[in-house]
């Protein structure tokens, strides 16, 4: 698919939405209508990692692809019966599927051309910009392989971005310029992750259209979709095994990295550290982002905290470290959790962005914004009412704008 094509919008589309995180899996049936300012979620369903506890890497994607199939299998059986009792086709027209940091990064390469005289731009000198990128993305796998026995698979690539003599265009054959840059987008993710979804799909959904990206590539459509003038800024996600973070230039998404550190491992090392089971340590964390405050907690229980939030930032600060001089934090950063987290943990990730700058960084909660801006008081209720997480915002809104997969070559 080329980077200049075009989507034909059907008026009314059904969706099923498969969101792998870094500890659970969530799917979701959405009702999606070109006319309206955001889809319906009509039914989803939560399936957490029953096995996370462990280090064992092998273990965790075991509890994984277990969690997976209960999903999948709720999904045909719950999503399949939500269309039916909306009087609606008993069939899912499409599967979205999103995977998240640990399970899949997402790999930019930007290639640049020049000349000192002005030369015109030809196709096939995009084609060989283009097969350069997926050369050097293809030596990123290599080199990942070789440090790590686990095997990873291209799931999706578009090119995002081509700029000629640093103007971004949408139409480049036939410019004429001194200097062209392209910028290409692959979504990787662990083959065996990969593999058990497409079995399950062919067994249950055999004939329906399947797009797969990484939950990053969703997040920074939509991050883009907010705040179209902004061309700088740093995403983070806070997911349940994982802190991801993107840094974005010029509009383009160049960097991803990521920690083995979320909501539930925080609960987990503060239980053990407490010795209290981990039903009361989250009961105690829940309390204090509600609060938005730590007040509420025994002084002993405060200090283990404290302790333990201090460890997370250090985490997140050798994450900004890593991107290097050339891709050091945008001041802007958007935060992504869900609304509870998203208040409480601002702070945090701002003193780590501090620390690793030694400046002041604005953050935005984008779960607030998305919901603020798409919408009604009365949706934002039925939601609650309805327990549907604020991820599934992210991956209905990515589905319901047809244009943020525009371009992308599924893999």
């Amino acid at each position: 698919m080329s980077f200049f094509s075009t989507k034909k919008s059907n008026q009314i589309r059904t969706g099923g939405l498969i969101e792998i995180g870094s500890g659970s899996v969530v799917v979701s049936v959405i009702v999606s209508s070109a006319t309206a300012a955001h889809p319906d979620i009509i039914w989803s369903q939560r399936e957490f990692a029953t096995t996370a506890h462990t280090s064992d890497a092998d273990q965790n994607l075991k509890s994984m692809l277990m969690a997976l199939m209960n999903a999948m299998m709720a999904l045909d059986n719950g999503g399949g019966a939500a269309l039916r009792a909306q009087g609606l086709a008993a069939q899912l027209q499409q599967l979205q599927i999103s995977i998240s940091a640990p399970w899949a990064f997402t790999i930019s390469q930007i290639i640049r051309y020049e000349r000192d005289d002005s030369f015109t731009v030809t196709t096939q000198l995009i084609n060989e910009l283009v097969k350069n990128a997926e050369s050097k993305t293809t030596e990123v796998l290599a080199n990942y392989k070789k440090d790590d026995n686990t095997s990873i698979a291209i799931m999706t690539r578009a090119i995002s971005s081509i700029a000629i003599n640093d103007y971004v265009t949408m139409n480049p054959v036939g410019q004429t310029g001194k200097n062209i840059a392209l910028t290409q987008i692959s979504a990787v993710a662990q083959t065996l992750l990969t593999t058990a979804v497409d079995d399950l799909r062919k067994k249950l959904y055999p004939k329906l259209l399947t797009e797969r990206y990484s939950t990053m590539i969703l997040y920074h459509c939509i991050a883009r979709e907010l705040y179209p003038s902004m061309t700088e800024y740093c995403l983070i996600d806070l997911t349940y095994e994982a802190t991801e973070l993107a840094i974005i230039r010029d509009g383009v998404l160049q960097y991803t990295t990521h920690t083995n550190i979320g909501i539930n491992t925080l609960v987990r090392n503060f239980a053990q550290r407490l010795q209290v089971p981990e039903g009361d340590a989250r009961t105690l964390l829940k309390n204090s982002y509600e609060a938005d405050s730590t007040d509420g907690l025994k002084p002993s229980e405060k200090t283990t905290f404290t302790k333990l939030m201090n460890e997370y930032e250090e985490a997140l600060e050798q994450l900004f470290h890593e991107t290097g001089d050339a891709l050091s934090i945008p001041k802007v950063i958007f935060l992504h959790g869900n609304t509870l987290h998203e208040q409480f943990f601002d702070n945090y990730i701002s003193a780590a962005a501090k620390a690793a700058t030694s400046s002041v960084h604005t953050i935005h909660n984008l779960s607030q914004e998305l919901l603020a801006g798409k919408y009604t008081a009365t949706d934002i209720t039925q939601l609650g009412q309805n327990s549907i997480d604020t991820s599934t915002l992210l991956a209905a809104q990515f589905f319901h704008k047809q244009d943020c997969s525009r371009g992308f070559v599924q893999l």
